[in-house]
């Protein structure tokens, strides 16, 4: 199996983590592309807010191998960020919103 092409590139997005924006700096090729032709064993995700949301300082720098790409679940690398946030998230002890307690008004 190999690693899908999207995921291939390195990319600055923006996404919303429990209602937090979070800036997210995702890089396939870590530290920079090699010319072997061969993908890195390593990949890397930074991300950046101005709340606690993932961290309390506001940044988390995490590593991946590249190989785990190869079978996700994820279509796509806002999909996979979005994941890793919200986990990071969790273990700093967010929890999404319930369905029930969300507001309506008439």
């Amino acid at each position: 199996m190999i690693i899908p092409e999207y995921f291939k590139q390195n990319l600055e997005l923006e996404i919303n983590v429990f209602d937090h924006p979070v800036n997210v700096e995702y890089r396939f090729w870590w530290p920079g592309k090699k010319d072997n032709g061969k993908d890195p064993m390593f990949g890397h995700v930074e991300f950046r807010s101005d709340s606690e949301i993932i961290s309390e300082t506001g940044y988390r720098s995490h590593f991946f191998y590249t190989d785990y790409l190869k079978e996700t679940p994820y279509r796509n690398i806002n999909e996979f960020v979005q994941a890793l946030a919200e986990h990071f998230a969790k273990e700093m002890g967010y929890e999404p919103p319930g369905h029930g307690s969300q507001l309506r008004m008439f």
